[in-house]
This record gives structure tokens, sequence and C-alpha cells, in this order.
């Protein structure tokens, strides 16, 4: 089994008509289908990005895409052999006619399905639109221990860790799709949606302005991944982050990421971090606190 990217997010919402809202106008993210209690909606090059239900606010799940040639019923005899809670479960979402759903670790529910095309629904121009889901970060008890089930049973990589208490792993050529820092609690930490560059990035913070929707932190440039980013809370208090030039790599035979101007190491290979501006924020501008649990 291997995993290429990240499908969407599952997210339960006390609000959903105000979390609808804030997805449609402020991230420009459509809705493309209804269904089942739930709302469905979507960037430009996602079948789905998003899938919104009613309840508590939290991140219900997450969906992992595996590659059209493998056989699901065989990943989930894998699965359960390895002693994992399993199940199939079919038409789960519009247009996602089988799925499993696994047990992940610190209470991480993951869903592995087939990668779909894009939803054929329309953009209504409004808002942000960036061009799809990017990566989500967890706050986990034991960093380490769940990396360990995200390289063995998923086979993930590692990026890069931030000392022995944040680590960053890919699935494809980004630089990061699951995140797992040490928390007091396991939650979701953030959520995140590439956008198509710097100049994207300033309509944002311009959008989110006149929104009423003020920045928690940035504009800055990650060292670790050497994203530019902004970020701010949604509605349900969420924290969300805007992005662009992610670290790429792709080639894992040569091993490291596709050189970059903004890179200290030449060439930049996967390593562990010494915690810091330079791993947090090339740019000078301190981590928030509210960042740090």
């Amino acid at each position: 089994m291997k995993v290429l990217s990240i499908g969407h997010v599952v997210f339960e919402t006390p609000d959903i008509t105000r979390s609808v809202d804030y997805y449609q106008n402020v991230m420009g993210i459509s809705v493309v289908d209804k269904g089942d209690g739930a709302v469905f909606l979507a960037c430009p090059q996602d079948r789905h990005s998003v899938i919104l239900r009613e309840g508590e606010a939290r991140c219900k799940a997450v969906s992992l895409n595996v590659s059209d040639d493998t056989d699901l019923g065989d990943v989930l005899k894998e699965l359960t052999g390895k002693g994992l809670r399993a199940s199939r479960k079919s038409h789960s979402a519009p247009g996602t006619p089988d799925l499993i759903v696994l047990e992940g670790p610190e209470e991480i529910e993951i869903e592995l399905t087939h990668a779909a095309k894009p939803s054929e629904g329309s953009q209504s121009g409004q808002g942000i639109i960036p061009n799809r889901l990017g990566h989500i970060a967890f706050n986990v008890l034991d960093p380490q221990l769940a990396t360990n089930f995200f390289v063995d049973v998923l086979d993930f990589k590692v990026s890069d860790w931030m000392g022995d208490f944040f680590a960053f792993l890919r699935c494809g050529p980004d630089h990061h799709t699951i995140n797992l820092l040490r928390g007091q609690r396991r939650k979701m930490h953030h959520v995140a949606f590439e956008t198509r560059g710097w100049d994207h990035i300033k309509e944002a913070c311009d959008i989110l302005s006149d929104l009423g929707y003020p920045l928690i932190w940035g504009p800055g440039r990650h060292g670790i991944g050497h994203n530019i980013f902004i970020y701010h809370l949604t509605p349900d208090g969420q924290t969300m982050e805007l992005y662009a030039e992610l670290d790429q790599m792709v080639s894992e035979e040569l091993g490291y990421f596709d050189p970059r101007p903004w890179h200290k190491d030449k060439p930049q290979r996967p390593k562990t971090w010494e915690p810091g501006i330079s791993a947090s924020n090339q740019w000078g501008i301190p981590t928030p606190d509210r960042f740090r649990d």
C-alpha cells in the first residue's frame, strides 16, 4: 500500500450554517455536494477538501489517497492482520464508492480511498480560493510513537524533526502532509491550504482583513519546509494556515529537496532542526504562545 496524497478533512461544527458561510465566502471553497446531514466543499484541485457535519467543534477524520491499482480489500486484510482496527465503508461521500476507515494513532481517524478527479462544481469567485488542501497537523502525546505508525503502516517518510517534539511527514513530493506535535492533549493543531504564490498570500491578507479575520501569525517563512505562511482562526476557533512555496522532493532517489534560493543547506536534506527562530520563521517573527500546545 502506498499513500499518494491527502484527500480531505472531516470537521464537526456546532454551527454548520456559519461554517459553510466561512468556507464559501472567506476561504472561497465551493459547496459541491450535500447529503446525509453533511456539506461537501472543494478547492479547484480537489474532489472534496472539507466535509462539514454537525457536532462538537473538532477534526473528526483525515482522508488519504492511495493509488488506483491498490485493492482496498487487500489493504483491509493487511491492516487487520497487523491487529489494527479497520473496517470497510461504502458510499460515505458522493464520488467515493469505497473506503477503509482506520483507527490511527493518538485517536486520529484515517480514511483510505482511491484518488478521485477534482469536482466539477463551479467556483463562486468570492473569497481566497486556495488551490487545494495541503496538510494537517495534530497535537499528540507521543510524536515518536505516532510517527512510527505513519511510517511503518502507511509508508510515510520523515522529512524533518524539530527537536524531539515536532515531526514533519511526507507521502509524496510535498515536504509534509502530516505534522505531529507534542501537546498536552490530543487535538488538531492546524489545517493548511496551498495558495498560488506570494501575490495570492497578499490577496488573502487583504480579504481576511476586510472580512474581519485578523492574522494571528505571519506573513513569514518557516525554516522547516521553507513555506511562506499566514495563520488565522476559523469561526470555530481552529487554526487555519495558508501557504506557498513549500519544499518539494521530486526524486526520492536523490534524497534532497528541490534547490531553492532561500535554503541555508545546499542540498537541503531531511534532518533534525534545533528549536528556535531559524526553524519556525526565518523572517524573525517569534512563534505565538498559542502555537506551543
